[in-house]
C-alpha cells in the first residue's frame, strides 16, 4: 500500500515537473533603430495573434520605449495610438502643438537668423548648442502615461505586467547602464536620448545617452537577467556604417558607438529582421513600419512555434493579465511639488509661483492641470530644461513631484538681417541678458544697420511670474528710413533722398497672458517724428527739404490671439489683432525751397483716435502648399498736417507683404481703409522660411494704408 502511494506521488511530481517544463518562458529583445523601431509593434501584434507568450522584455532606445509601454500593460492598439498622436509626432521634432504654445513668452519679431546662448566663462565651448530639439513635450508625455504603472510596480521593473529591462549609455565611463528599478519614464527617456538630437539626461550626477551607443540589441542582458527558455529578437538596427570624409556626424558616431553583437546567446532563439528604409526620425509612415514587423514575424512564425513546444497564452488570458495589472492604478493627482536644480531660493520661488501653488492638503491638482503650467514654464527664456520625477506617496495616495530645473545661460547674442538685389540690405545684431530672481528681468538691445533702414532699441521686460503672467516693459527706440536713395556713379552727382523719416520714442508697455495663445497689451508712449521731404519731384542738391516734426504722446490697448506656426511666412494657424490708440501732439513744419507756401514755419495741435483689426488664417493645406486669407482694416480720425506730402508721410500705410514696407507707395497710405487678400505659402523645405523686414515702433509705427484727398 505504501509502495502504491509512493508511485502515485512520484507520478504526480513528474507530471508537475514536465508540465512546468513545457510552460517555457519566452524573452523578447527589441533593438534600437529610431522610426524603424515601429516595426516592433507589428512583431508583438503577430506574436499575440498566434498566442505566443511574452514573459520578459529587454530593449534599447525605440525598443525600450515600445517594450516599456507594453510591459506597463498598454495594448498594441493603445501603443499605436500613442505614436500616431499629434503630441508624439510634434514632440519628437522638439515642437509643441499650437494649442500649447505660450504666446506670452514668445520672443518679439526681429531680424535674427542665428542665436547663441553664451556662457561668460567659456564663450565658445559652452555656447555651441548640444542638442537640436527640446524634449519637453516628450518628457511630459512619458511622465503622464507611465507614472501610474511605475507606482503599481512599486518602482521595481520585475513587478511590471511583464518584467522589463532597458539600457542607456554612460559616455564618461564608456559603459552601458541597465535599468531594473526606479522611475520608468526616466529610464525610457535615458535609453532613447539620441546624441546631439535630445538633451542628455542626468541621473545621480551621471550623464546618460541612448543605449544604442554601447548595446543596441540587449540579448545578453535578457539571457543574464532572466535566463528564459526561448529568446525572440526583433532587430531593425544595422551595423555602424564607416565614417565619410565630409560627414562630421558619421565620424563622431563611429568614435563613440560600439559595434553591437546581434547574436543571441541561447540554444532556442529566433531573430526577426523587418525591412525598413525609414530614417531615424522619419515617423511619416508608422503603419507601414508596423506592417513590416508583422509580415516579418509571420514569415518566421512556424519556426518560433517549433521552439515553444506548444506553450501558448490565449487572448483572454492576456487580457486578464493586463486588466489585473492595470486595476487600481493610482489617480493622477499631485500632492506636493518640489523645485530642485541649479537655482537660488528666489528663482525656485519664481518657478513655484508659475506652476501655481497648491491650495491646501485636501486640494486636487491633477496631471491634466499640471500639463499647461509645465509646458508654459519650459518655454520661459530663463529655463533651459525641466526633468519631472514623480513618486507615489502611500500616505496620501497622491504623487509627490520633484522638478529638476536647469537654468538657461543669461546671455544671448543674435545675428541676422536681409540681403536683397535692391538697396535695402540690412544687418542685425541683438543682445539679451536675463536677471533672474523672484521676479525676472530680460534686458534687450538690438541694432539694425543699412542704407534704407537703421534702428537702435533698448528694452527691459520685468516678468512678475505667477500662474497668470504679466509684465512691464520700459523701452526706447530710434528708427530711420531713407526712401529713394540713389546710387550715383563717379561721373554724376548724387541726388538727395526724397523722404527721410526719423522716429524717436520711449514708453512703458503692460502685457498680460490671456490663456495660452493670447495676450493683452496696453502702453503709454512719448516721442517725436521728424520727416524730411521735398514738395516736388524736380529737386536738386541745392534745394533744402521741408521738415515736419510731430511731438506726441499716446495710449493704446489691444489683444493679440496667435496660433500661427511661424512669425513670418506661416503655413498653419490663425492670428487676430485688435487695437485702439489715442494720440495727442504738436506739429511743427519748417519750409524748404520746394514748398510753394510763403513763410518759414507752421505750428498746429492735433489729437485723434484710431482702431485697427488684422486677421489672417490658413485654411487649405495640400502637401507643402498652404492657402490662407488676410483681412485688415483701420479707422482713424487723424487730421491733415500742413501740406499734402506731410499728411501722406504721417498717415498709416497698408503693407500686406514684406516688400511693401520698403517702398513709399502713396496710393496705399490713408487714414481709413479695408483690405482683403489671399496668402499663398509653399514650403520648399521644412523650417525654410522668409526673413521678416523689421517694422518701426511708436504711435505710427505699425499703422497702415490709403491715400487721403485734400
Amino acid at each position: 500500500m505504501k509502495k502504491l502511494w509512493f508511485n502515485v506521488l512520484l507520478i504526480v511530481l513528474m507530471m508537475g515537473y514536465f508540465g512546468f517544463a513545457h510552460a517555457q518562458k519566452v524573452g523578447l529583445v527589441l533593438s534600437g533603430g529610431g522610426a524603424a523601431g515601429m516595426a516592433h509593434i507589428g512583431v508583438i501584434k503577430a506574436l499575440e495573434e498566434n498566442e505566443i507568450p511574452i514573459d520578459y522584455i529587454t530593449g534599447t532606445s525605440m525598443g525600450a520605449l515600445i517594450g516599456g509601454l507594453y510591459a506597463s500593460g498598454y495594448s498594441i492598439e493603445e501603443i499605436t495610438a500613442f505614436f500616431e498622436s499629434e503630441d508624439f509626432l510634434t514632440g519628437v521634432r522638439g515642437n509643441l502643438p499650437e494649442k500649447d504654445v505660450y504666446y506670452f513668452t514668445t520672443d518679439p519679431e526681429d531680424g535674427s537668423l542665428i542665436s547663441l546662448k553664451i556662457s561668460p566663462q567659456q564663450i565658445l565651448e559652452k555656447s555651441i548648442p548640444a542638442n537640436i530639439v527640446a524634449p519637453d513635450l516628450m518628457e511630459y508625455m512619458l511622465f503622464d502615461i507611465l507614472e501610474p504603472a511605475s507606482a503599481k510596480a512599486n518602482y521595481k521593473f520585475d513587478s511590471l505586467m511583464i518584467p522589463f529591462r532597458c539600457v542607456a549609455a554612460d559616455i564618461v565611463e564608456k559603459r552601458e547602464v541597465v535599468f531594473d528599478s526606479g522611475n520608468l519614464a526616466t529610464a525610457l527617456r535615458a535609453s532613447s536620448t539620441y546624441p546631439f538630437y535630445y538633451k542628455p539626461l542626468i541621473i545621480d550626477s551621471t550623464m546618460l545617452f541612448d543605449g544604442g551607443l554601447y548595446n543596441n540589441f540587449p540579448a545578453d542582458i535578457m539571457y543574464n537577467e532572466f535566463l528564459p527558455d526561448v529568446i525572440i529578437g526583433s532587430n531593425v538596427a544595422g551595423s555602424i556604417e564607416p565614417p565619410m570624409e565630409d560627414d562630421l556626424i558619421s565620424q563622431i558616431r563611429n568614435m563613440i558607438m560600439r559595434q553591437s553583437n546581434f547574436s543571441i546567446p541561447c540554444e532556442y532563439s529566433v531573430i526577426i529582421e523587418p525591412k525598413s528604409d525609414a530614417g531615424v526620425f522619419d515617423f511619416s509612415n508608422i503603419q507601414q513600419e508596423i506592417d513590416s514587423g508583422y509580415a516579418a514575424t509571420m514569415n518566421d512564425i512556424e519556426s518560433i512555434k517549433e521552439n515553444l513546444e506548444g506553450t501558448q497564452r490565449t487572448r483572454s488570458e492576456l487580457d486578464s493579465l493586463r486588466s489585473e495589472f492595470r486595476s487600481n492604478f493610482s489617480h493622477k493627482n499631485i500632492g506636493t511639488i518640489t523645485v530642485e536644480g541649479n537655482l537660488s531660493e528666489k528663482q525656485k520661488a519664481y518657478v513655484q509661483s508659475t506652476l501655481g501653488p497648491l491650495k491646501n492638503d485636501s486640494s486636487v491638482y491633477t496631471f491634466d492641470e499640471f500639463k499647461p503650467q509645465f509646458l508654459r514654464l519650459v518655454q520661459d527664456q530663463k529655463i533651459k530644461y525641466i526633468q519631472p520625477l514623480g513618486k507615489l506617496n502611500p500616505a496620501t495616495g497622491k504623487f509627490d513631484l520633484s522638478l529638476n530645473v536647469r537654468r538657461e545661460k543669461d546671455l544671448e547674442l543674435s545675428f541676422g538681417g536681409n540681403i536683397s538685389s535692391r538697396p535695402i540690405n540690412i544687418g542685425f545684431v541683438g543682445l539679451d541678458y536675463n536677471i533672474f530672481g523672484r521676479t525676472s528681468t530680460r534686458l534687450t538691445g538690438n541694432f539694425y544697420f543699412g542704407k534704407f533702414y537703421g534702428s537702435v532699441m533698448g528694452r527691459a521686460e520685468i516678468d512678475f511670474g505667477g500662474k497668470k503672467r504679466f509684465s512691464l516693459s520700459p523701452h526706447f527706440i530710434r528708427n530711420r528710413r531713407d526712401y529713394f536713395r540713389s546710387f550715383a556713379t563717379f561721373f554724376e552727382p548724387s541726388q538727395p533722398s526724397f523722404i527721410v523719416k526719423n522716429e524717436t520714442f520711449g514708453g512703458v508697455t503692460y502685457k498680460a497672458s490671456a490663456g495660452n495663445n493670447a495676450i493683452f497689451k496696453a502702453d503709454i508712449k512719448f516721442g517725436e517724428t521728424s520727416d524730411n521731404y521735398y514738395q516736388s519731384e524736380d529737386f536738386t542738391v541745392e534745394d533744402t527739404a521741408d521738415v515736419t516734426k510731430f511731438t506726441s504722446w499716446g495710449v493704446s490697448a489691444g489683444i493679440d490671439l496667435n496660433t500661427l506656426n511661424r512669425q513670418e511666412y506661416a503655413s498653419y494657424g490663425a492670428r487676430l489683432q485688435i487695437s485702439m490708440r489715442g494720440i495727442v501732439g504738436r506739429e511743427n513744419t519748417e519750409f524748404g525751397t520746394t514748398n510753394p507756401e510763403n513763410g518759414a514755419e507752421h505750428e498746429a495741435d492735433h489729437a485723434w483716435v484710431e482702431a485697427k483689426l488684422h486677421y489672417q488664417h490658413y485654411l487649405l493645406h495640400i502637401g507643402r502648399f498652404s492657402l490662407g486669407v488676410d483681412v485688415e482694416g483701420l479707422y482713424s480720425t487723424k487730421p491733415f498736417f500742413e501740406n499734402y506730402t506731410a499728411s501722406l508721410i504721417s498717415s498709416p500705410a497698408y503693407e500686406p507683404i514684406p516688400e511693401s514696407k520698403t517702398i513709399f507707395l502713396e496710393d496705399y497710405r490713408t487714414v481709413q481703409y479695408a483690405g482683403f487678400g489671399l496668402r499663398n505659402v509653399f514650403e520648399i523645405k521644412k523650417n525654410l522660411r522668409g526673413i521678416p523686414l523689421p517694422s518701426g515702433s511708436g504711435h505710427c509705427a505699425r499703422r497702415r494704408k490709403q491715400r487721403r484727398f485734400l
